[in-house]
């Protein structure tokens, strides 16, 4: 398992320690001290155990110079004064401890479930993933990764259909910055940061956020995911696309991954790679959105009907959410079939009257059907209603005519 203390990373399993995201090189003894001193943390190590943990029953050690050299190069590393001790106390006579804060099991244990149930995405798995952040909130209060998972429901809800936009990036940021203030830095509190600065368009906040997720866990597939997205939507593209295909190789079975590098690569607007690379994430991970930006880019390449068949291949049945309704119509609408288009048109404008559905998804649908008036109109509602779509404005094709008024000075052009 991993343990984070401060800017420190402990693998346990692996016997690895990293500090901000790089991997510090200990030798054998300091570290078996920090992984005997981690296992019972709070409680004191006693100098006898220790001496058997890093020599065994050897009699040809001279062990107290050998301990307090392995204590010494610890305390460095860590940046531990051991006058004023932040991590490691001495126990005159008795031997060390670490004192410094743990997230408790049963907290971690709570987010480790939320986290499990938060996928498949649905307002139900939502509900479900929250309250088990809340139970680890409440077990523990300085745990940044709860505060980050919290925060990361409530993004994915207002792209659910369950909560308006401004009120879940609203609650999203009050998580993060209690997280931020836990005494544990957290890679993912930063990248969940970057997520929902990209959505609201701040883009130097969110570049700062995914650099220093980036420092902290330079391994994890997620904050190159996520780091791949905002530099996409900067027009970043050959450096989105490597990010992306980074985690992709971090992690190659992780759905979201291939779908990442699938988007990387529409808005690059390299066609025939996103489709190879669509095809490759699906044979891994069944993911409709794969199926999705893939046959958008076979509309582009001018095959609608590849388009289609590869979009009726992937996309799921039952309930499906407005935003999967609205692509799949208009890949139908692109590739010459507009009957679902009209009727998700009036589905979702009949639905918007009940519930929070997401204004861009209409615009999407009256591109669709050549439209581009009303499109003009329901873009401007998904602004003023703050949606997170609208991060993809300058990159995402579908856009490509509403974009020509912009760069001509269009009412839109101050969005």
């Amino acid at each position: 398992m991993r343990v984070n203390f401060g800017q420190f990373v402990v693998d346990t399993q692996a016997e690895r320690l990293w500090k901000n995201g790089i991997e510090v090189k200990l030798r054998e003894q300091p570290l078996q001290v920090l992984l005997a001193l981690l296992r019972d943390a709070g409680e004191v190590v006693s100098r006898e155990s220790l001496r058997k943990q890093l020599w065994g029953g050897s009699t040809y050690v001279d062990f107290d110079n050998g301990l307090n050299t392995a204590i010494s190069r610890l305390r460095e590393v860590l940046e531990d004064d051991p006058k004023n001790p932040v991590w490691i106390e001495r126990v005159p006579k008795r031997g060390y401890r670490f004192i410094g804060a743990l997230p408790r099991s049963a907290a971690v244990a709570a987010y480790l479930k939320g986290h499990h149930v938060i996928s498949p995405h649905s307002p139900e798995n939502m509900q479900k993933s929250l309250a088990f952040f809340r139970e680890a909130l409440a077990l523990d209060p300085s745990y940044p990764l709860a505060y980050h998972g919290a925060a990361l429901v409530s993004i994915f809800r207002c792209m659910l259909d369950d909560l308006r936009p401004r009120e879940a990036l609203a609650e999203a940021d009050a998580y993060l910055q209690q997280g931020l203030d836990c005494p544990q830095q957290a890679g993912m509190v930063y990248n969940t940061l970057a997520l929902l600065r990209t959505f609201e368009r701040r883009w130097d906040e969110a570049d700062e956020a995914s650099r220093k997720a980036l420092a902290l866990e330079p391994e994890n597939p997620n904050i190159r995911m996520v780091r791949a997205q905002l530099l996409s939507c900067l027009g970043r593209h050959d450096e989105a696309i490597g990010e992306a295909s980074l985690a992709v190789d971090l992690d190659p079975t992780h759905l979201r991954s291939h779908m990442h590098l699938t988007k990387a690569l529409l808005h690059a607007r390299k066609w025939e790679a996103c489709v190879q690379a669509g095809k490759n994430g699906l044979e891994v991970c069944p993911d409709p959105y794969i199926g999705i930006y893939a046959s958008q880019a076979l509309l582009e390449m001018g095959k609608p009907e590849e388009a289609l068949e590869l979009n009726l291949k992937t996309k799921r049945a039952g309930n499906l959410l407005a935003a999967e309704v609205a692509y799949n119509a208009y890949i139908a609408a692109r590739a010459g079939s507009p009957s679902e288009a009209v009727s998700a048109v009036a589905i979702l404008k009949q639905s918007r009257g009940e519930r929070y559905v997401p204004a861009i998804t209409l615009c999407w649908l009256e591109l669709a059907l050549g439209h581009d008036d009303s499109a003009m109109d329901w873009l401007l509602t998904a602004r003023s209603e703050g949606e997170p779509y609208l991060a993809f404005l300058d990159v995402d094709p579908m856009y490509d005519r509403l974009r020509t008024r912009l760069d001509c000075g269009g009412r839109v052009a101050h969005i």
